[in-house]
């Protein structure tokens, strides 16, 4: 069996969805821009500047309104089907989780999107 690549949205059409969705909702977020290709040159002088390996898609630095023990929200955005988290993610998304954010992996904005209401945001202030 063969995925179809070609009707399964981009990560990066994906992450355009989840950001619309964050500003909508004025929610404070970022996202580092860790992927893409960069010549050895560029690459050396971003890790000098502070870039890390594995760093998530998206920070939101407001507390879950769900979960206001949290410090933020960090999230590995992935496409619907076909992407897969790195083990240099899985160790950023256990170190924040171990400092108190929360932490998710979604396959597609919607997932993501499900899980901020479940954790809470979603109303527009």
């Amino acid at each position: 069996m063969s995925i179809d690549f070609v009707s399964i949205p981009s990560e990066e059409d994906e992450q355009k969805t989840l950001v619309e969705w964050l500003m909508w909702h004025r929610i404070r977020f970022c996202h580092v821009p860790n992927g893409g290709y960069r010549t050895k040159r560029e690459g050396a002088k971003f890790k000098r500047l502070g870039v890390q390996k594995g760093m998530v898609d998206i920070l939101i630095f407001d507390p879950p309104p769900a979960c206001p023990e949290n410090v933020g929200v960090a999230i590995e955005l992935k496409r619907q089907k076909g992407g897969r988290v790195t083990p240099e993610q899985i160790a950023w998304l256990e170190d924040l989780k171990a400092r108190g954010w929360a932490v998710a992996v979604c396959q597609g904005a919607m997932e993501a999107i499900r899980v901020l209401q479940e954790l809470g945001f979603g109303g527009r202030t």
